[in-house]
């Protein structure tokens, strides 16, 4: 990655992975960087762009067309409820199409062949919130978990 850091995003293209937002260690802050790496050889990832805020523990989602990154935690407010998107066909800075239902961070990010999820978080969640790739708008709640969860792992299409 193009800086060390933590706690951060992942999304996926066909030929490239990216990670966005983070705990960045040192000097101990949280970062908006987008890094991209290519699945094609072995190389280092690249600073690509940046997320609409600064914020650690967002999740991840992704389009055949775009990565999300959505929550997470930032300074001021903390626990945030932002919706970002960012293009894989170029290298550009995300932008803020949404918000989540409830704000919070290090949830478990999944996406379906036409919609992002997001799931479980903290402040402890029970949550499932569902935002569609064709248009830019905020996430509904469409369902709970069992029980609430911390840091639940993600799974895609």
């Amino acid at each position: 990655m193009s800086q060390a850091r933590s706690i951060g995003a992942g999304q996926s293209s066909t030929t490239s992975g990216y990670t966005s937002g983070s705990y960045t260690t040192p000097p101990g802050t949280n970062n908006n960087t987008i890094d991209k790496f290519p699945f094609s050889s072995d190389s280092n990832a690249t600073d690509v762009g940046d997320l609409s805020q600064t914020r650690s523990g967002p999740a991840g989602q992704s389009s055949i067309a775009h990565g999300y990154s959505s929550g997470g935690y930032s300074s001021a407010p903390a626990f945030v409820n932002t919706i970002d998107k960012f293009p894989f066909s170029s290298d550009s800075n995300a932008t803020n199409v949404g918000d989540l239902s409830v704000s919070r961070s290090v949830a478990a990010g999944q996406s379906s062949t036409g919609f992002g999820y997001l799931s479980g978080g903290n402040p402890s969640s029970n949550v499932i919130d569902k935002f569609p790739f064709s248009a830019d708008s905020n996430a509904t709640d469409v369902g709970d978990l069992t029980v609430a969860r911390y840091a639940p792992a993600g799974q895609q299409f």
